[in-house]
């Protein structure tokens, strides 16, 4: 079973691009990328469940927090970067996403904002993500940034390989910074994973006046 994706119920105004968790098919595969049913769904009763509903209304509440309530929920497209199986990373590491992987991931996005025309805004919400964005030609490219986020040698080298950047702090050169894609009308938004959101700590310390100055920028439009 692969996830699927999670179209707008109005027209699509925002791509959010999410990261799956364990980046791989398994038998509990969400039915929906980034379990975004369940956003609208009832609270579950059934205490496994909630975790799943949890994840979708952090993702929601931080995209409709950073945009300043520009859009609403139900002008949301939601797909994974990636969506294949994939070798899983050893114990607390995260998994590699392949170049090959990458390209395809691309491909989906250029066909989804092919089929929807009125998506306006691209909403990424991982590190290796943005990296692959970028090192493709996406959006982007600086080279400071792509050296920061590049896989390093030793994750690339591991059996199984996984994802581990060469700075750890790479995602604060890009995070909540609006970008123009190179080759599409639209912009895009890198944005921290659905599990750090609500801001605390190091993150509001990182990115609590840059998601105030892009609430602000939206509400201004």
């Amino acid at each position: 079973m692969r996830s699927k994706d999670w179209k707008a119920i109005k027209s699509a105004k925002v791509l959010l691009v999410g990261e799956d968790s364990n980046l791989q098919w398994s038998d509990g595969v969400a039915e929906y990328v980034m379990f975004t049913d369940y956003y609208f769904r009832e609270f579950p009763a059934d205490h496994g469940e909630r975790s799943r509903n949890v994840e979708a209304q952090n993702m929601f509440a931080q995209l409709l927090y950073v945009t300043g309530g520009r859009f609403k929920s139900d002008e949301v497209y939601v797909t994974n970067f990636c969506n294949d199986r994939i070798e899983s990373a050893p114990k607390g590491k995260r998994t590699l996403i392949p170049e090959d992987r990458a390209i395809k991931g691309l491909e989906h996005i250029e066909w989804i904002l092919a089929a929807n025309p009125s998506i306006e805004w691209i909403v990424p919400m991982s590190l290796q993500t943005n990296y692959w964005l970028q090192k493709l030609g996406f959006y982007g490219g600086d080279p400071a940034f792509l050296s920061a986020a590049e896989p390093r040698r030793n994750g690339l080298c591991n059996e199984p390989p996984y994802y581990q950047p060469v700075d750890g702090k790479a995602f604060t050169q890009i995070g909540a910074t609006i970008f123009d894609a190179k080759e599409k009308s639209v912009k895009v938004i890198p944005i921290l994973p659905a599990k750090d959101f609500p801001l605390c700590d190091r993150n509001l310390e990182q990115f609590g006046t840059k998601y105030e100055i892009l609430r602000e920028y939206f509400q201004k439009l």
